[in-house]
């Protein structure tokens, strides 16, 4: 506690852990050469080079600091969101001093019923917040899993998502927020044109394969739908690509605006959490409208105060999104109700192919 009694939570870095570092890298740098010399495919040293700096940044409790109060006034219009204040009086490089939070990890599904709280609310707040860091603010938080996102009952009856650890943070310039914001729209509705443009713009040729990188999950062409929950031919489709087109897919990597390797770290965790959750929500549509949210935002601010045109065309764009979106709404709906009436009334016998439909 302070002086003043009110409780904090202290972190304090182990004294020897910046030499610690320094060695870790060194040793692992040195085994992945070893590795790629016995199998040159196998080439991830160029991972470690670019994310090294980075990763140094977690060792200065002040960046964290920082990093922590700039999440804070980003998020500030999300009044769900809670990140601790740093008492700076209190901090240096090795020692963080902030308010304490309780709650309970987001993926702890027990403790967040346990507080009547819905699953559904928590999911969609989580997914919200980081698409806005994505989409939008470009300063997006690295390290996300279910440690550093607790969960607690607000004033208003509903989840609070309380942000801890801000030591790993990437930026997104805004150029290529453009990108992945029209990106993300155009897998949604499946224009392969825009896919291939957009992927391009984030300096990939193989677009497709790109794209089911970014959604983790297979992209059938003649559909909108992308269910939360993989089929079981769908992870076979994917642990194949992944087994199959290995160099592809690190070409891809390679290819790609460095800061977007952190992103996909932020990505996969939010998928993961949502999965744990039961899935009560649709990541890829709601992750979709924030993206077209937040490319109206940054062509508004790029536009003059006199392009009125350019304001109609972005508010047009969003529109025909927001119909697509809900007429493919109805209509899974639909047809998963007429599915469950066929079944039933014994028109139909249901299958595993029908049974994992209506799941997803």
């Amino acid at each position: 506690h302070l002086h003043s009694d009110t409780p904090v939570a202290v972190k304090v870095q182990y004294i020897d852990l910046r030499d610690r570092f320094d060695g870790d890298i060194w040793t692992l740098e040195l085994l992945l050469r070893i590795i790629e010399l016995m199998h040159p495919d196998f080439g991830f040293s160029w991972v470690l080079k670019d994310l090294k700096g980075t990763l140094v940044q977690e060792l200065d409790f002040e960046n964290e600091g920082r990093n922590s109060e700039r999440c804070a006034r980003e998020l500030k219009h999300f009044k769900y969101i809670v990140v601790p204040k740093v008492y700076w009086e209190r901090t240096s490089k090795r020692v963080l001093t902030a308010d304490y939070c309780n709650g309970c990890k987001i993926s702890n599904v027990e403790g967040i019923l346990a507080q009547g709280l819905t699953l559904k609310d928590t999911a969609e707040k989580l997914i919200r917040t980081f698409a806005e860091q994505i989409f939008y603010t470009g300063f997006i938080h690295a390290d996300p899993h279910p440690g550093n996102v607790l969960v607690r009952k607000g004033p208003d009856g509903a989840a609070e998502l309380i942000l801890l650890d801000h030591g790993l943070y990437e930026f997104l310039s805004e150029r290529d927020r453009s990108a992945l914001c029209r990106l993300w729209r155009s897998i949604i509705l499946r224009n392969e044109t825009a896919m291939k443009r957009y992927s391009s713009e984030l300096g990939v040729k193989d677009y497709f394969l790109f794209c089911e990188i970014l959604m983790q999950r297979p992209i059938r062409m003649g559909t909108l739908q992308l269910s939360n929950i993989l089929t079981r031919e769908e992870t076979a489709y994917m642990q194949d690509m992944a087994k199959d087109h290995f160099n592809q897919i690190m070409q891809v990597l390679k290819d790609l605006p460095r800061p977007m390797l952190l992103v996909f770290r932020n990505i996969n965790t939010v998928r993961s959490i949502n999965i744990a959750l039961g899935a009560p929500v649709d990541r890829y549509f709601l992750m979709a409208k924030s993206a077209v949210r937040g490319w109206s935002r940054i062509a508004s601010q790029k536009s003059s105060a006199f392009s009125v045109c350019r304001w109609m065309i972005v508010c047009w764009e969003s529109l025909k999104f927001e119909i697509a979106l809900r007429f493919e709404m109805v209509s899974m709906r639909l047809t998963a109700s007429i599915l469950r009436f066929l079944v039933y009334t014994g028109f139909i016998r249901q299958n595993k192919q029908i049974q994992e439909y209506l799941q997803s």
